[in-house]
């Protein structure tokens, strides 16, 4: 299973709350956000969508496959964590740059923020679960001795090696450059 799959299972749909899930999203609103949401490139990329319409602003939430986007910013599902909800104000608890983040923003009522909870539940419990099958499935070495052994956990070491490439790319500490070529040195020892 994937966020997609998860959040078109548990998305919550609800037209007077402004919940929305694909494929019946609001074309009109949601093209209107998308007029100035310029970090979403396709309409097709949203999943799930909360628009409240106040009277002089529009606030949203955009659900994709693999982030949440509100008007202040953005974070990976994958490192949400917990929703706080205090009637329509929300902090997102994430976990950013090695520690819990907090990200504000506002939904449309009290009743949208505990809707909106649920879901970040279901993404919490779909995480845990990710981590069990991805621990029931570690590599049981036993097996393996002497040179295959030595090359298994070369290559254990690699991989936990590019993987932390990445996120310092992520970050900002390395360009693609540096990244690509570090990964490349690395996978030629293989």
């Amino acid at each position: 299973m994937t966020y997609t799959t998860l959040l078109k299972d548990k998305f919550p749909v609800d037209e007077r709350l402004g919940l929305y899930k694909s494929p019946a999203l609001p074309a009109k609103k949601l093209g209107k956000i998308l007029t100035t949401e310029t970090r979403i490139t396709s309409p097709n990329d949203v999943i799930g969508l909360h628009i409240s319409e106040g009277f002089f602003s529009t606030t949203y939430l955009i659900f994709t496959g693999s982030a949440c986007y509100y008007p202040g910013g953005t974070f990976l599902l994958e490192d949400w964590r917990e929703l706080q909800v205090n009637d329509t104000k929300c902090t997102a608890l994430v976990n950013q740059k090695g520690g819990l983040t907090q990200h504000l923003f506002s939904v449309g009522s009290g009743e949208v923020g505990i809707l909106l909870k649920k879901v970040v539940q279901n993404i919490h419990a779909f995480q845990i679960e990710n981590t069990k099958i991805n621990e029931s499935q570690s590599t049981d070495y036993s097996r393996f001795e002497g040179l295959a052994l030595d090359w298994l956990l070369l290559r254990d070491e690699v991989m936990r090696t590019i993987d932390m490439l990445y996120e310092k790319f992520n970050e900002g500490k390395l360009s693609l450059l540096e990244y690509e070529e570090k990964k490349q040195q690395l996978l030629d020892r293989l």
